[in-house]
């Protein structure tokens, strides 16, 4: 290999390099690996100082959705307890309503019969006083002369208790 031979020309150059390398380096270990490696310890410090940072806003942000669902769950049975009081509030007031009415109407009731009876009533009262009238001069001009009270009170009798069959029927 002819390429190998040729070092005894380039040993000073080898040297040179050698010695240019080491001081190369040593400059850099010096100089400019310090800074560097404050930078990357800094950018290290400042990394895990950011994901702790994350971890505890995290947790925090972990524990601020638990007190909320606890305040949301909290509402929620809120609004379903005011719902059932709503409901059974309606429910009362809708069996007060109910109640009410029916005894409005029970009353009304009442007082229909109570006007019917008193209707019925008058009604006989007059019937009985038209037919016992009307009996009496039936009477008298079908036997033509005047009949006695009693002949009277007994023959009224008899035609309202027929009036009143016939009437029921």
């Amino acid at each position: 290999m002819p390429q190998l031979e040729q070092v005894s020309v380039f040993s000073s150059l080898i040297f040179w390099s050698i010695i240019s390398f080491v001081l190369l380096l040593w400059l850099l270990k010096k100089y400019a690996f310090p800074p560097i490696l404050q930078m990357l310890e800094e950018r290290q410090k400042k990394i895990s100082g950011d994901i702790k940072s994350a971890e505890a806003m995290r947790a925090e942000a972990e524990k601020i959705k638990q007190e909320f669902d606890a305040q949301l769950q909290t509402a929620h049975d809120k609004a379903s307890t005011i719902v059932q009081l709503a409901q059974d509030e309606s429910r009362k007031m809708q069996e007060k309503t109910l109640n009410e009415t029916q005894a409005k109407v029970r009353q009304m009731q009442k007082e229909a019969e109570h006007e019917i009876r008193v209707a019925r009533d008058k009604l006989m009262g007059e019937i009985r006083q038209y037919v016992s009238v009307l009996t009496i001069a039936s009477t008298e001009k079908i036997l033509r002369r005047t009949m006695q009270d009693d002949d009277k009170k007994r023959l009224v009798d008899e035609s309202i208790e027929e009036v009143v069959k016939n009437l029921g029927k």
